[in-house]
């Protein structure tokens, strides 16, 4: 049976079960593991800062298997693919856009830094393991073909501009949640001419990368970079989501500390085991983990006899959270770390777990950094002139190279501005 789902950002997205690759995807959707993303949060805790952000990891999955389809179906048109080929390419296109989140955890990325392994280990893990439902139909479509789409996300298959529609500089996953943050944010910053860009997508076979065609369609990526730009500065670094983060992080920093020295009353089998020992873990544990987990202990943490850990946990649902201070350079930071430290020390708070630093990388443009590539085609955007030369866009535009020369260093300290608990130093 054919399957539509509405949503706020494509409208429809359809699938037909009569088409062997989109009732695979449909089987995909309906697996537990799949199912579980509609737990975690897409922009981590960002709805503290976004009352809107409550948006989940299952609709930016779809929507970036959405977009997906559209690259490659413009690119497959453009080259004339041959029948087979094209299915087997579709087939891996469409699993690997859908799956390519499968393994983040709690609250997306800002759960990260808390077991400190990348969610793209995860995402392996779970698609390889043959235990879980995702394995199983992909092995009953075609054997071996989990294999190929962890190839295909860590970019080890043989065709690049297939591994590049799912991640590179223009890719399906960064064309979608650039839309899809921007809306739930209640922002603008991340709107772009999505149809445009693509149109002006073509794969080149020399170089096996997707590339940019003509000068027209330079400013179609030109407006989708600055997009990109502007949802990092307004929304993704936005100084109330760095301090959400940051105190997300002590929280659970102050919960390891107590499960270490078996001081907390109240934590599952599964959480204990992803904040004490996480490379330990079996796919099946870990995707128990969800956001309904973490915030069930939280809650449950307001009850603790410790009380950091029951003054954060309060703090949480009180959106009672830490304050930030932008600072200019790293004497003044290094001076009010002291400062702050010295008067949370006079509250008997320990700055362990109320005070932090952040500094964000000092190219405001990091996440398209083309001095880093080494080459790379796919780590970066080359526009096609008309004679097929290749040049990376920064060279050739004017809005980017500003946007990559435009060098500097952002940094706050987060802390809490006043007591709110008993006086109390904890456990180190």
């Amino acid at each position: 049976m054919s399957r539509t789902y509405r949503d706020p950002i494509h409208q429809e997205i359809s699938l037909d079960s009569g088409n062997p690759v989109e009732g695979l995807i449909i089987e995909l959707i309906d697996t537990r593991e799949f199912q579980r993303l509609r737990w975690i949060r897409q922009l981590g805790t960002g709805w503290f800062t976004f009352h809107g952000a409550e948006a989940s990891r299952f609709g930016h999955s779809l929507g970036a298997m959405h977009v997906a389809r559209m690259m490659f179906q413009k690119i497959a048109t453009d080259l004339n693919l041959n029948h087979e080929i094209e299915a087997e390419y579709y087939a891996l296109v469409l699993c690997a856009s859908l799956l390519h989140d499968i393994g983040h955890g709690p609250m997306s990325h800002s759960c990260e830094k808390i077991s400190n392994i990348k969610h793209e280990r995860w995402t392996a893990a779970i698609i390889n393991d043959p235990s879980t439902q995702i394995n199983q139909v992909l092995e009953n479509f075609q054997v071996g073909l989990a294999a190929k789409i962890v190839s295909v996300l860590n970019k080890s298959y043989p065709v690049k501009f297939i591994c590049s529609i799912v991640s590179s500089q223009l890719d399906s996953d960064r064309f979608d949640y650039l839309l899809r943050d921007s809306y739930y944010s209640g922002t603008s910053y991340g709107n772009f001419d999505l149809n445009r860009v693509i149109s002006s997508i073509k794969a080149n076979l020399d170089q096996d990368c997707l590339v940019v065609s003509g000068e027209k369609g330079m400013l179609a990526v030109e407006d989708y970079l600055y997009a990109r730009y502007s949802m990092y500065m307004q929304v993704y670094q936005h100084k109330k989501c760095l301090a959400s983060d940051a105190f997300f992080l002590k929280l659970f920093q102050r919960a390891k500390v107590l499960i270490k020295h078996k001081r907390i009353a109240f934590i599952e089998e599964p959480l204990y085991k992803w904040l004490s020992e996480p490379e330990k873990m079996s796919t099946q544990d870990y995707l128990q983990i969800d956001d309904t987990m973490i915030i069930h202990h939280i809650k449950h943490w307001q009850n603790e006899k410790d009380i950091t850990l029951k003054d954060l946990a309060r703090r949480f649902f009180e959106r009672k959270l830490f304050k930030s201070s932008k600072v200019n350079n790293n004497e003044e930071l290094e001076t009010m770390l002291k400062s702050k430290s010295d008067e949370l020390r006079r509250q008997n708070l320990d700055p362990d777990y109320y005070l932090d630093s952040i500094t964000i990388a000092a190219n405001p443009y990091s996440f398209y950094n083309p001095n880093e590539t080494a080459g790379d085609l796919t780590k970066a955007i080359y526009v096609e002139d008309q004679n097929g030369k290749l040049n990376e866009i920064s060279t050739v535009s004017h809005v980017v190279s500003s946007l990559v020369q435009n060098d500097f260093a952002n940094s706050w300290i987060i802390y809490s501005q006043d007591r709110q608990c008993e006086p109390a130093f904890s456990l180190k």
